[in-house]
């Protein structure tokens, strides 16, 4: 459903009964956003954005006690612009900041479309997958998460990618910013002989650290999921996922417009684990992962030269 749609029959104040993929929220309209309608709830007074395209249907014909108490904090209005590459891929405009995030996890068909393969697990031509999971995958799977990629593949995309766009990369290895000269092959475990140094001041894309990455899940809000308290409303995980990715953005979408935040597949960050160097930062949890992994304040590491069915990323850019 788009916003239009909604607001044809909908106005500020109202008492709404919507109902999403995951269920039913009721709530009073306090704000049509760029990518999401916020409720507050008129029980507990807690608010909620809901994403346009996650709404089913609708009932206006709903009760509304006026002498209930709403919470009035309003989460900023995230902007979103598209990927030049591929122009379902978008990136929001973090309120507050001076970064943008990928409102969704890197997809097998941007990936492909920069790297020239797609090395992700989760694809139906993939005869290693069991039966079961190969029906449970929706066909094509270009708009699943990308994964089977290591730290040095994501920081690799991030550079090509950002060559691709015109723009000045993050990354660079020896000096080198072109990973044509980085002596590195990517997908095949891995790793590079020196060490990746991050330019921050870059216009290029770049993975998020563990600040910017938690103040993107939170969405201005304070869930302890990104973008809800419930973790099935907003992730694919242990429970609900039958052990394979799933399409980006069909869960709902956090109070900034970022969707799977928690869940689907863990998220390469660009700080260091705690264990070793060789580790590094991963965020939000995967599909085969317990509710707790997924909670916006964990925070996973893992060797960054290995490959996993349930890791890959999200990018991050500075706004222009």
């Amino acid at each position: 459903m788009t916003r239009a749609e909604l607001e044809e029959d909908i106005s500020i104040g109202d008492t709404v009964k919507i109902t999403t993929k995951s269920g039913e929220f009721t709530g009073r309209v306090e704000e049509f956003g760029e990518s999401a309608v916020k409720l507050t709830n008129p029980q507990t007074g807690k608010p909620k954005r809901i994403a346009y395209d996650f709404i089913m249907e609708y009932d206006t014909d709903m009760e509304y006690d006026t002498d209930m108490e709403y919470d009035t904090d309003i989460a900023p209005v995230a902007d979103v612009i598209s990927i030049g590459v591929d122009t379902d891929s978008k990136m929001v405009a973090i309120p507050g900041t001076k970064y943008m995030m990928g409102q969704t996890q890197v997809t097998q068909r941007l990936y492909e479309k920069v790297m020239g393969e797609n090395p992700s697990y989760f694809q139906r031509s993939n005869d290693d997958l069991e039966e079961e999971q190969k029906n449970e995958l929706e066909g094509n799977t270009a708009n699943n998460p990308v994964e089977n990629v290591s730290w040095y593949d994501a920081v690799c995309f991030c550079n090509k990618l950002s060559i691709k766009k015109g723009l000045t990369p993050a990354y660079s290895v020896d000096g080198e910013t072109d990973p044509e000269y980085w002596g590195y092959t990517p997908h095949l475990g891995e790793s590079i002989d020196s060490d990746v140094d991050c330019h921050f001041s870059a216009n290029g894309y770049r993975l998020p650290t563990n600040d910017e990455w938690e103040e993107a899940a939170k969405g201005g809000e304070n869930y302890t999921y990104s973008g809800s308290d419930d973790l099935d409303e907003v992730g694919w995980y242990g429970d609900n996922s039958n052990g394979v990715t799933h399409p980006v953005a069909q869960k709902m979408a956090n109070g900034y417009g970022l969707y799977d935040m928690s869940g689907n597949v863990w998220e390469w960050g660009w700080e260091t684990g705690p264990v070793t160097p060789d580790h590094r930062c991963d965020r939000g949890g995967g599909y085969y992962s317990l509710a707790g992994d997924c909670e916006v304040s964990n925070r996973g590491n893992c060797i960054a030269y290995l490959r996993g069915h349930s890791g890959g990323f999200r990018l991050l850019r500075p706004q222009d």
